[in-house]
């Protein structure tokens, strides 16, 4: 649903209004600025996408920041020719922006927001205001096809439209305290950013699974039983009750059940697995239908399990048109440590488990790759079983 009415801002360089003092070393070439370093603070002129009756009017970046703290992305392209682009930005929008990551259960506030969410890209403002119209988001984006407002930050220019992204969070004293040089929009640099968002703004977030207390399970241990909150298939995502209580012991003699543990929604490889996933229980369930004239996705379930909050999921789900598989809700992260696939930094590690109907595990995949060579693989144990 497109979000109507709202103000965004954006924020086209323009070289009369640059700082007179340049960082030669930092021009010479993509090192980029580093954690504990102080940004830079170049004037701006700053348009309102929406009120074009306003006149623009110059603004430096710490005025623009005005004491908050920021997440600021330096993206090479925007367009198709960078294949990871609208993955990222639609994460931004929707972890930090929208602020999804920062409620249910905790409280956002957004009067006055604690976060400014700002990518620049190397594109044209043509491009930049078709973008935020096409992807529909809430942060802020500059035009920097020039360079100047990158060059500050110590990137010089751009390879290809695939570079990885320049990512830095930056504390309200304009201090960096995370700094990512090649960010592609993968899970565990999301995840990684949420976690120094959390700390900037005193979220605690309770993941303290005992990681000491599961040995490695092995095939034809018993799988061990846990209760789960998972997204309603059939309840949109503006419902806040769409999440349902379930167990894998509920399975038991019912249905063999994939176990699959992943990063983070709205990443490339994420994406990439959940849809291969759906696709395959959409199939299963189009067989079920045409043999027996009645259809529950197959002999098989899908569960997906990410340290995520029901928002986020509700949303991913929706822009991802998913349909067929149980997406769980493990926020405490103890599903994902009695499977031994926590990571101690904050995320699940991409491991697959196979259980069959009496409650044994008869297949593991400790290091799951999103391709086709893993997905056969894991499909071959299936059809064995079935």
């Amino acid at each position: 649903m497109r979000k109507e009415n709202k103000k965004r801002w954006v924020i086209m360089p323009i070289s009369v209004f640059l700082m007179a003092f340049v960082n030669i070393t930092a021009l010479a070439g993509n090192e980029g600025l580093t954690k504990g370093e102080t940004i830079p603070n170049p004037e701006f002129l700053v348009q309102n996408s929406f009120e074009y009756d306003q006149l623009p009017r110059p603004v430096r970046l710490y005025d623009y920041k005005d004491g908050q703290n920021l997440l600021i992305a330096f993206l090479p392209d925007i367009s198709p020719k960078n294949n990871y682009a609208n993955v990222m930005t639609a994460a931004f929008d929707s972890y930090f922006a929208e602020g999804l990551a920062f409620r249910a259960p905790f409280v956002y506030y957004s009067e006055p927001q604690p976060l400014k969410v700002l990518v620049v890209t190397n594109n044209d403002e043509a491009q930049v205001y078709e973008y935020l119209r096409k992807m529909n988001i809430d942060f802020d984006m500059v035009s920097d096809i020039n360079m100047d407002f990158a060059n500050y930050f110590g990137i010089s220019k751009w390879n290809s439209s695939s570079d990885g992204s320049f990512v830095y969070v930056v504390n309200n004293d304009n201090k960096i305290t995370y700094a990512n040089h090649d960010y592609r929009g993968e899970g565990e640099k999301l995840k990684a950013v949420q976690g120094e968002l959390f700390t900037l703004l005193d979220i605690k977030h309770e993941v303290s699974p005992d990681l000491a207390g599961y040995q490695p399970l092995m095939p034809g241990d018993e799988a061990r039983d846990f209760s789960f909150s998972y997204l309603n298939k059939e309840v949109a995502s503006t419902d806040p009750d769409g999440m349902l209580e379930g167990k894998l012991s509920d399975y038991l003699g019912k249905k063999n059940v994939i176990i699959a543990f992943y990063p983070a929604p709205f990443s490339m490889s994420c994406g990439m697995e959940v849809t291969k996933f759906d696709k395959y229980a959409e199939e299963r369930g189009l067989n079920e239908f045409a043999q027996n004239g009645f259809s529950d996705n197959g002999e098989t379930e899908i569960l997906m399990v990410s340290v995520t909050n029901g928002s986020i999921l509700s949303k991913w789900r929706d822009d991802m048109g998913l349909k067929n598989l149980t997406l769980i809700s493990d926020y405490t992260g103890e599903i994902s440590a009695k499977y031994n696939s926590y990571n101690p930094l904050g995320w699940n590690q991409r491991t697959v488990f196979l259980v069959n109907k009496e409650g044994k595990v008869t297949y593991i995949d400790w290091s799951y790759n999103v391709d086709e060579i893993d997905f056969a693989l894991l499909e071959d144990h299936i059809k064995a079983l079935n």
